[in-house]
């Protein structure tokens, strides 16, 4: 399917295209003619594989240690939990020898998060006072999700760091509205059919917004990549379970047991459902990552999307059993699998991953989305 005839709003946006934009733009290269030590003699057109050096013991300290506090604490211990969270997964990721890193503070995310909490019980408030009044609450919180996902976003990127190399976010709040108002309209008129197209503008908006140093990120992916990562695990679910009811069926036509027929359907639906958003999920993790560029390097995965499932579900089978104990384990896995599957073929000049000067982001975006639930991860 050719994306030109799509009228992608994120390549095409009348609000960010044409004069008078408020488009973010990243500050200029520096006026430096060195490169900083950590990239000099890099050799180009050389494959950094990425590399996860945590363990399971390692982040089941950390996480034991956060959980604790922050109950003891009523959660006002979450904030340093966070942080010392994403510390320790950005601090044990590798490229070419050198890690990223989380500059996030604490104190900054607790203000964040007690303005999240203070309007989320106003919400709660409000909404007992009448279904009119909770109606245009709801409208209310629904026009701040895109302000929400571009604050989140901008703090992020603004507190993550590769070597010396600060990520940057560049879209304007007009561009995240247009683009949010076209991936729900292009959802709501098509019933959920076209839901592939709006997440690939989606993800085109996370990503084509994107800086390290002065190298900006570009999802070059095409919306059929993206339809194939969501139907094909569907038809493999749709075929499981004609599976199923072939099962039940053959059992009352031949006389074996109904009961155990039954029961293995059962299971194959219990399996399906498990397996299938894990399964939609690594393809999708695939479809992005096979079709970045950083500059003028590439970005790879050579992630197995069965094998991601097959981590989840495992990975979930686990945490139930052993009563959440096996929680850091399971992260530290499936982050391990899905990191170590990239891979990136750098041809920039190193200079350009010079830092940049950028104003600091306030974290309020971020912890209202958290509050709220909404999922907005690359």
């Amino acid at each position: 399917m050719n994306n030109d005839s799509l009228n992608d709003p994120v390549s095409n946006d009348p609000l960010s295209n044409h004069g008078g934009s408020s488009e973010s733009v990243p500050p200029q290269l520096p006026d430096s003619t060195s490169i900083p030590p950590a990239f000099d003699h890099v050799e180009l057109s050389k494959i950094w594989r990425f590399a996860f050096r945590g363990t399971g013991l390692e982040y089941f300290k950390i996480w034991i240690t956060n959980l604790f506090l922050t109950i003891i604490t009523l959660t006002l211990y979450a904030p340093w939990a966070k942080v010392r969270r994403l510390r320790y997964f950005y601090g044990n990721t590798y490229l070419n020898r050198r890690k990223f890193d989380f500059t996030g503070i604490p104190v900054r995310i607790l203000v964040g998060r007690l303005i999240a909490l203070g309007l989320y019980f106003i919400f709660i408030l409000v909404s007992q006072l009448s279904v009119e009044i909770y109606a245009i609450a709801f409208i209310v919180i629904m026009l701040c999700v895109p302000w929400l996902i571009r604050s989140s976003t901008r703090f992020k990127a603004r507190n993550s760091k590769y070597e010396n190399s600060r990520f940057y976010f560049s879209a304007s709040m007009k561009h995240t509205y247009w683009v949010f108002f076209c991936c729900v309209i292009i959802t709501v008129l098509s019933l959920g059919i076209l839901y592939p197209i709006a997440l690939l503008w989606f993800k085109r908006y996370q990503l084509n917004h994107l800086y390290v140093g002065q190298l900006q990120f570009k999802l070059k992916a095409e919306a059929g990549d993206f339809f194939v990562a969501v139907l094909l695990p569907s038809l493999a679910f749709m075929v499981l379970m004609i599976i199923a009811i072939a099962l039940v069926a053959f059992s009352y036509f031949t006389g074996f047991s109904p009961e155990i027929a039954i029961g293995l359907a059962g299971i194959l639906y219990i399996l399906a459902i498990f397996y299938l958003g894990p399964l939609i999920q690594g393809y999708l993790f695939k479809a992005t990552w096979s079709n970045v560029e950083v500059g003028s390097s590439q970005m790879q995965t050579d992630i197995n999307p069965w094998k991601f499932a097959w981590i989840q579900m495992s990975n979930s089978i686990a945490i139930i059993f052993s009563i959440g104990l096996l929680y850091a384990w399971a992260m530290v896995r499936i982050y391990r699998y899905k990191i170590q599957s990239l891979s990136l073929t750098f041809n920039d000049d190193p200079q350009h991953l010079i830092n940049m000067a950028q104003k600091d982001y306030n974290a309020i975006g971020e912890e209202v989305a958290d509050i709220f639930d909404f999922d907005i991860s690359l």
